[in-house]
């Protein structure tokens, strides 16, 4: 299918735009509306030229595709799309119809519609990393990501990008500065959309119309949104997807993840994007581990007993019991002799810290000497990001290598002490966070991690993690002033290479054991109540 885009520059705001029909042949589609906007026109047929760009609208960073599909010769003619500048927030956007796109072995994403995150370029269109900097400093990308790109060949139509926590750093709405942070449309619709593919896993909570978005996971930015806007989430196994075009933080750890609705969709589409590329591992007799030290940080009863509950079910179905774990008796029970005698916290107390705060400042340098040159200033970051980086400044690369050899050891350790990768095909279950409010109006702490965070698991063993929504616990919100429901979600981590084999044991646990295999839109995951007790 080809594709064409012309970009004409950033609309003023208040202004419309225009697309404009050409002789030739066209393809269908459908004007959606965002944010409960009625837009008109209903159906509509477009051509691919497009007189313009749309920067952030509601959590989506909208560009407008228009794909070429054989068919007769239609006439010219004009349609009005209201759209805003930089700061819209609602308006209505162009997909495609799913009517006129039959899957094929070669183009298995047919009609998919895929949102992407803003620090993967796409050809013709700027990124920005949400740095209102960056944007300016940087042109339209000549080629797209190579990940991206796949997709685009299989198929798949890419109908925007999405907002990010800058630099895929770590902010919380009140620190976005540049761009408002994307709305997270679960409970009140007031929480933190976490980060930082914030945009990408409230694109998919909210808009039912939109298929699967594309994020970015280095130490939890695909799987905290995933957990804090109720839908599943999908960090692959690292080193097989190409990066090619992906604003990287840390190499080691920086992979491109999804966020979907349904577990069965998100198992078609891990297939259909890099399931021939995983290596080939075996399965061996399954193993299911419960991390004592990640499980105790969970202090949100409801929620625990969620987990708890979930873990019982997926024994049942798996014909196993899982086994406890603490991991800091593990370690001195059968330390590393790399460890020379230390313990755990103390061996891994900044190995994670000093080797990709390091990595991801450096990577932005070019950045912030391209920016003083061109402008004879320094470009304005967030607090957040201005705090990360001057801490990182002072980690020397002697501190960073030291770090990198210790997650080496550390990766080593865990696969074959914790996991026993030679005898079983383990599945460690992660709570990723304790579930509480989290207002849009609050600041948080900075990130600053300090050991071997449950979020840096997966990044450390290269092993894939799925998170899967399993209820809601009740809160009482001081914006609605009445009782909503937080999303809960666990994560299971595997070894590098069994993406599919997680994901289909997962699949096959929810069906037998009776749960959901999709979540809704909206403020709720579930629009059966009872199925948010589960």
């Amino acid at each position: 299918m080809e594709e064409s885009l012309a970009a004409q520059g950033q609309l003023e705001a208040g202004s419309g735009l225009r697309v404009q029909e050409r002789d030739g042949r066209g393809d269908l589609w459908q004007l959606n509306p965002l944010c409960q906007r009625a837009y008109p026109n209903g159906n509509t047929r477009l051509t691919r030229q497009v007189q313009g760009t749309v920067h952030f609208v509601g959590n989506l960073l909208v560009v407008f595709y228009i794909a070429a599909q054989e068919e007769g010769p239609i006439r010219s003619q004009s349609y009005d799309l209201q759209a805003v500048g930089g700061n819209a927030q609602a308006v209505s956007i162009a997909v495609p119809s799913r009517l006129r796109h039959l899957p094929s072995e070669e183009t298995p994403f047919a009609g998919l519609r895929v949102a992407v995150k803003d620090n993967f370029a796409i050809q013709g269109i700027k990124t920005s990393l949400c740095n209102r900097a960056y944007h300016e400093l940087y042109p339209a990308a000549t080629e797209t990501a190579g990940c991206i790109q796949l997709l685009r060949q299989r198929g798949a139509v890419i109908v925007g990008t999405t907002k990010l926590a800058s630099f895929a750093a770590t902010e919380e709405p009140l620190e976005c500065i540049d761009y408002q942070a994307p709305w997270n449309p679960r409970a009140d619709g007031h929480q933190s959309p976490a980060g930082s593919s914030s945009g990408s896993g409230a694109a998919i909570a909210s808009y039912p119309w939109l298929d699967i978005a594309i994020g970015s996971d280095t130490s939890g930015s695909g799987r905290r949104p995933g957990h804090w806007n109720g839908c599943y989430a999908m960090r692959p196994s690292h080193g097989v997807l190409p990066v090619d075009g992906y604003t990287t933080s840390f190499s080691q750890f920086d992979v491109p993840t999804f966020f979907g609705r349904d577990v069965a969709i998100c198992k078609a589409f891990a297939i259909g994007w890099y399931g021939d590329m995983l290596p080939k591992v075996e399965v061996l007799p399954p193993r299911l581990v419960y991390p004592l030290e990640y499980m105790s940080l969970i202090t949100n009863k409801d929620q625990l007993s969620l987990i708890e509950r979930f873990i019982v079910d997926l024994e049942a179905a798996m014909g196993i019991k899982h086994e406890e774990v603490s991991l800091t008796s593990l370690w001195d029970m059968s330390p590393p002799a790399e460890a020379g005698g230390q313990s755990l916290d103390g061996y891994m107390k900044s190995a994670c810290r000093d080797s990709f705060f390091h990595d991801d400042y450096q990577n932005f340098s070019f950045f912030r000497q391209d920016y003083q040159e061109k402008f004879s200033r320094a470009p304005y970051v967030s607090p957040p990001v201005r705090w990360q980086w001057d801490l990182s400044a002072m980690i020397t690369p002697t501190a960073r290598d030291i770090a990198v050899g210790k997650l080496e050891v550390y990766r080593r350790w865990f696969c074959d002490t914790v996991m026993g990768e030679e005898e079983h095909s383990s599945i460690v279950v992660l709570p990723i966070e304790n579930i509480s409010p989290r207002y849009r109006d609050e600041a948080r702490t900075h990130f600053n991690p300090i050991g071997v965070p449950m979020l840096f698991l997966s990044p450390i063993i290269r092993g894939p993690e799925f998170t899967v929504p399993i209820g809601q616990v009740p809160f009482e919100s001081r914006v609605s002033g009445r009782t909503e429901q937080l999303p809960v979600t666990v994560s299971l981590l595997a070894s590098r290479g069994q993406d599919i084999h997680l994901m289909s044991t997962i699949e096959e646990f929810l069906h037998t054991s009776g749960r959901p295999t999709s979540v809704d839109t909206g403020r709720a995951m579930f629009s059966d109540p009872s199925l948010a007790k589960l």
